[in-house]
């Protein structure tokens, strides 16, 4: 008898590694097609297209090759498989059932190729990991519907998907919760012909019309040390990478009122990896598979304090010599004889939520960080060389005209290496500022929307159009007067950049935004065109979302 064999899909539908422009334009059709409210989406595109074209304009001039070759060509990451695929591969195996995965990107790219591989396999596991709403993952499904295969759609836009679940005919099983436990339940179903799915100790199977809910449960203790290694070795030959993905906690022990991070997994609990595990863990994977650097997803690498020093000193100790980077509060890296350690361990690069440069704003946000200590951070990184990525949210609830100036301020004396920008979005459902009560403090109203990655909002002092057109005009200035480096154009560089490099690239990033005057008069014409129906559409929505 065969054995059955599942496909692991993984990936977003639009990402940075699309190399096609048709292919690009192709997939925006489709997702178009389901999208509504869709305006606010389409300023946020223009936001990200408009620098992007005028680095492509300015064709990288007057930058040596040496430094060309390092910020420009493929990141080392490039051909290395999402972590979800080697989760659910790793415990595939050991379930006794073949595999084989793609990406959503492959899938659109290459049909001839999807059909064979999709003809081979009894059964589909669908990862959400990257994909945002509805109108990004139902052409996916459309896509995948005329080959009759069983789908199972797991990660975490299930939990937001399976409430109100709107039934697609290519779906059997929503899986929601931890892979790890939801994987060895759904291997009985398929082994057992799909006629029975029983849910793992801890979990339990809801009905949503034709499809069954598969419900994971929790760990029964605060520890992550069960859960299984993943087992890079059996992918890692295929591409030849010596990059990885590590995740080493569930959850966030913090409320910002913004992130839905402490509530995936359908686990509200922060749990995680002892520094012990962890260690033997990266021992593995640097001398066994020959690892040189790791990305570590977690959303907060730095706690518990203890284990993280514990962690670095493991590390040192047994001489397991890698680079790697992580996400961290910046309080966490005030304490700089901890992040002399951290550096010593093999820390290259932090990435750092700082959101605001005005403190009210970081109250609103329940952030529980002061501006002070984001400067702090910032200023030890700069002494110990470690590469700083910061994020800022424009248009939170309480932002207006003077917030926003004081962030370009405190940028402006505490420059970060390299920066993102982001408008506030209301799509995550469930945060606590989408809580009746913090609605109401903010006069917060929203258009509740799920077929968009976007939907509208508006409060007290700002709307989302105006957001935008903000992000926009602060994007340009931190670009034009050298402050820090925009994240988005030097993507694939970041994890070879220097510190030597910063002053020619400042001076390139500069002209990126100067010199291109025609390109952004042409954006300008198009925001204000956007605008408009941005502005009507969302009048009609708004007073229809609570109507």
């Amino acid at each position: 008898m065969t054995p059955p064999r599942v496909l692991v899909i993984t990936g977003g539908l639009l990402t940075e590694k699309d190399n096609s422009l048709p292919q690009v334009l192709r997939k925006q059709r489709q997702q178009s097609r389901y999208a509504s409210g869709s305006w606010l989406e389409t300023k946020i595109k223009l936001l990200t297209a408009e620098p992007l074209i005028a680095e492509r304009l300015e064709r990288r001039a007057r930058l040596g090759p040496d430094l060309r070759r390092r910020m420009f060509s493929a990141a080392e990451s490039d051909g290395t498989p999402d972590l979800t695929e080697v989760v659910l591969r790793t415990a595939l195996r050991e379930a006794g059932i073949a595999d084989e995965a793609t990406t959503v990107a492959a899938l659109f790219a290459d049909p001839a190729g999807s059909a064979r591989l999709l003809a081979r396999c009894d059964c589909i596991f669908l990862s959400t990991t990257f994909l945002r709403d509805r109108s990004e993952l139902w052409p996916i499904l459309d896509r995948l519907a005329p080959f009759g295969k069983r789908l199972v759609l797991g990660g975490p836009l299930v939990s937001s998907l399976h409430p109100d679940w709107r039934a697609h005919p290519a779906v059997d099983v929503l899986a929601a919760g931890y892979g790890e436990y939801l994987v060895p339940a759904l291997a009985d179903w398929i082994h057992g012909g799909f006629r029975r799915l029983v849910p793992p100790s801890g979990g339990h199977c809801e009905t949503r019309g034709r499809t069954t809910v598969l419900f994971s449960g929790v760990p029964p203790g605060r520890l992550l040390d069960d859960l299984p290694r993943p087992a890079w070795e059996t992918v890692l030959d295929e591409t030849g990478s010596r990059h990885i993905y590590y995740e080493s906690v569930r959850g966030c022990p913090y409320r910002c009122g913004f992130c839905n991070y402490p509530y995936l997994f359908e686990d509200d609990r922060f749990r995680y990896r002892s520094a012990e595990k962890m260690a033997e863990e990266w021992e593995y994977f640097v001398r066994e598979l020959g690892i040189t650097s790791i990305t570590c997803l977690d959303s907060l690498f730095t706690i518990p304090r203890r284990r993280l020093r514990r962690f670095c000193e493991l590390l040192i100790a047994r001489g397991i010599r890698v680079r790697w980077l992580c996400y961290a509060r910046a309080d966490d890296l005030c304490d700089e004889d901890t992040l002399v350690l951290m550096k010593a361990a093999g820390l290259y690069q932090v990435q750092i939520g700082i959101e605001s440069g005005n403190q009210q704003q970081l109250d609103n946000m329940s952030k529980q960080c002061s501006v002070e200590a984001n400067a702090r951070a910032l200023e030890n990184c700069r002494r110990h060389g470690i590469t700083s990525v910061v994020s800022l949210i424009v248009g939170y609830p309480g932002e207006t005209a003077d917030s926003l100036a004081d962030t370009l301020a405190f940028l402006r004396t505490t420059p970060p290496d390299f920066y993102y920008l982001a408008a506030f979005s209301t799509r995550a459902e469930g945060v606590p500022v989408l809580l009746a009560d913090q609605r109401a403090r903010f006069g917060l109203d929203v258009s509740r929307d799920t077929h968009t990655t976007a939907p509208y909002w508006t409060h007290h002092s700002m709307d989302c159009g105006e957001a935008a057109n903000q992000l926009r005009e602060l994007n340009q200035r931190l670009m034009s007067e050298r402050v820090s480096l925009n994240a988005v154009l030097f993507y694939r560089g970041l994890g070879r950049y220097r510190p030597e490099d910063r002053a020619a690239l400042l001076d390139y990033q500069r002209r990126v935004a100067t010199r291109h005057r025609f390109t952004r008069g042409i954006f300008s014409l198009l925001h204000r065109a956007v605008d408009r129906r941005l502005q009507r559409d969302m009048r009609q929505r708004l007073v229809c979302s609570h109507a």
